[in-house]
């Protein structure tokens, strides 16, 4: 392709020409062959597979690098070459120096550490409550022995630096397991309590870390089958084995029906809303079927005011804990964990010593 001598080329477009043979601007017109002949090697439309892909872009990229080879040397042989355009040099502007700012720091008045008055009044208040209610229900003693074991514990976890999350897994754990127990007693017996305190040991687990929706789901709808089935067999009102089976086959029907629901309403997750209340409802609904028609309302009737007491004293199990671990985190923003146990010890133990005495 060749180009009159009098035809103007802007400073532009030879620069882009330079820049499609991967040249600076200014090469000379050997430097410009080599270039051509290095590119036209690598791009030559015969190097590649007939009528592919590959061939058509070499095609399109050879017929560039030779239009540029081409004006590049047609310009550089006239007598009137285009010249490149000169880099804009600046000079730089001196700019005097700023004075450093000099401040005098303000003298702050050295203050006592605040107490979290709030929550350490929860955490004796919480129980204070606990221990009322284990004297009126008359917990067995080694429940006792238990709760004080645990109630350490759960001190020295939040005396601890708690950003890993493994102080409030242990002791939303315990005071999961401890209120599931409590209530379970009252509700039905040993047999119930060691059950009731396994689901509740299962939900401050899920609580105290960062489940999966759907695993949550899961196991709400496993908890909840072995509650009432545990129930049932603690009350010997009804049959525990039917129980379970129902829960199962309640839950595979639940399931079925709401994955119709979110199909229905084109729901786009795999397991949808619909699907997941099915599993929960079903599973629940199918375990009392279980049981038996009347079963449930006899274990109704049988219970007690005292299975309201002792929702209130797993209530306050729980309470207590997330109080005290709260407390123990703005503690340790000012103390260190020693004296942030010795705080939360006296403080739990003065409201288990008030409980007891109230209740006597």
């Amino acid at each position: 392709m060749k180009i009159k001598e009098d035809q103007q080329i802007s400073n532009v477009e030879i620069e882009k020409y330079y820049k499609i043979l991967n040249l600076e601007p200014g090469a000379s017109l050997e430097e410009v062959r080599q270039a051509y002949r290095h590119q036209a090697l690598i791009w030559h439309p015969d190097r590649y597979p007939q009528n592919s892909i590959l061939q058509a872009e070499a095609e399109a990229k050879f017929k560039e690098i030779s239009h540029a080879y081409e004006t590049l040397k047609t310009d550089l042989s006239s007598p009137y070459p285009t010249l490149p355009t000169p880099p804009v040099v600046t000079e730089p502007v001196e700019v005097p120096p700023t004075p450093p700012v000099v401040t005098k720091p303000v003298e702050v008045p050295p203050t006592s550490p605040p107490l979290p008055m709030g929550w350490l009044t929860g955490v004796f208040l919480s129980y204070a409550i606990i221990a009322w209610i284990l004297t009126t229900l008359k917990i067995p003693s080694w429940v006792w022995v238990f709760l004080s074991v645990g109630w350490l514990m759960v001190t020295i976890a939040a005396s601890e630096d708690s950003e890993s999350g493994q102080p409030w897994l242990m002791a939303l754990i315990f005071a999961g397991a401890i209120a599931g127990w409590v209530l379970g007693n009252e509700a039905g017996g040993m047999i119930t309590a060691l059950v009731w305190g396994g689901v509740g040991l299962g939900l401050g687990a899920m609580a105290g870390s960062e489940s999966p929706a759907k695993g949550v789901i899961g196991l709400l709808t496993i908890m909840g089958i072995a509650a009432i089935a545990g129930l049932i067999a603690g009350t010997k009102k009804g049959d525990w084995l039917s129980s379970l089976v129902g829960g199962g086959f309640g839950s595979i029907m639940g399931l079925m029906l709401g994955i119709i629901l979110d199909a229905i309403f084109r729901s786009r997750a795999k397991l949808g809303t619909g699907s997941l209340l099915g599993l929960v409802l079903g599973g629940w609904i199918g375990a009392w079927i279980g049981a038996g028609k009347q079963a449930m309302m006899r274990v109704i009737q049988r219970m007690q005011p005292e299975v309201i007491i002792a929702a209130w004293g797993a209530i306050a199990v729980v309470a207590g804990t997330v109080a005290q671990m709260v407390a123990g985190e703005k503690l340790l923003a000012s103390y260190n964990g020693f004296y942030t146990f010795l705080i939360l010890a006296i403080t739990s133990g003065l409201g288990l010593s008030f409980g007891w005495w109230l209740a006597h």
